[in-house]
């Protein structure tokens, strides 16, 4: 089959076989540009358990659409779909991603190192640590550490939580954002 253009990327489909869903079919997009210095503002953009970045790879695997999508800063993209139309509808979102990227590169430029590593590293008992702890229920969960876990796995926001932003608690607010970046905080709550 030869090569399709959906939203500038060029794609095609590969006759290897969906691990998961033998049925779907495999994805590989080549973006028009390079992602270089793309692929590391992306990981920020999104919760860690939602974003894993390589750096050794110069790659990085979200988990979105019930999908494990693979991009790499040579421009390719792989998934697996269920149909083009399908396709499109990942890789629309997935040009979105890159566009917005490129404006942050372009306005507050490449990640620090140390923000990646933070990242990385970043837990939900970490994350706890910086919250209230008075386990309030505002927020729509049972306890602080529950909402720690939902906002890492990005199935909450980080600003729902009412009281971490209030005088009382300003001061493990600028804690948190000192060590971890306006980057990574606002992905946690956006």
């Amino acid at each position: 089959m030869s090569p399709k253009i959906i939203e500038g990327f060029t794609i095609q489909t590969l006759k290897d076989k969906c691990l998961v869903n033998p049925n779907n079919i495999v994805i590989e997009a080549i973006s028009p540009k390079s992602l270089e210095g793309i692929i590391e503002i992306l990981a920020l953009k999104f919760p860690p358990s939602k974003a894993n970045y390589s750096e050794a790879w110069k790659s990085l695997t979200l988990k979105m659409f019930n999908k494990l999508i693979g991009i790499y800063a040579s421009g390719k993209i792989t998934f697996c779909a269920e149909s083009f139309e399908e396709a499109e509808k990942i890789l629309k979102y997935i040009k979105r991603i890159i566009d917005e990227a490129y404006i942050e590169l372009e306005n507050f430029g490449p990640p620090e190192r140390k923000e990646l590593e933070a990242w990385s590293k970043l837990t939900a008992y970490e994350l706890y640590n910086y919250l209230p702890k008075t386990n309030c229920k505002k927020c729509g969960e049972e306890n602080c550490l529950a909402f720690a876990i939902k906002v890492l796995t990005g199935e909450t926001k980080l600003n729902k939580c009412l009281p971490f932003k209030q005088s009382e608690n300003m001061n493990n607010f600028k804690k948190f954002k000192d060590k971890y970046g306006e980057r990574i905080l606002k992905a946690l709550e956006e």
